[in-house]
């Protein structure tokens, strides 16, 4: 039997915590994140498929670009597109994707929310292509 989300999150916080999200239907998703002093200068951002707690990664993020105790970033869904399902995002280790820093409340990605022409190839701009 697959562990439950809860039985996994937050088994090694180190300050770092998702303070918000949001879910652009087709698109993407934002997030924003708030960290101490001693939390690691690095992790990754997954989505988690919650009935079968399939992982996808997402983006590798800098905890501490801003330098002031608070991050943010954003990410398409091509992690995760022509798999519609109930998601939650998760803020992991860099290298162990069952180390939970945090996570987000579920949310639904449907099969319509695919819908839109695929322009990612033309405009896809991603600030963060660089590692």
């Amino acid at each position: 039997m697959a562990p439950t989300s809860e039985s996994i999150v937050k088994r090694g916080n180190y300050g770092i915590k998702l303070t918000k999200y949001e879910y652009k239907h087709g698109k993407y998703v934002k997030y924003w994140w708030s960290y101490k002093h001693n939390s690691p200068e690095k992790f990754l951002i997954i989505f988690v498929e919650v009935k079968h707690h399939y992982k996808y990664v997402a983006k590798k993020e800098w905890t501490k670009k801003y330098g002031n105790y608070k991050g943010h970033g954003k990410t398409d869904l091509h992690a995760i597109r022509g798999k519609p399902g109930k998601y939650v995002i998760r803020i992991v280790k860099y290298d162990d994707h069952d180390y939970v820093y945090d996570e987000s409340k579920p949310f639904w990605v449907k099969e319509k929310d695919y819908d839109y022409k695929d322009d990612y190839d033309d405009k896809y701009d991603n600030e963060y292509d660089d590692y």
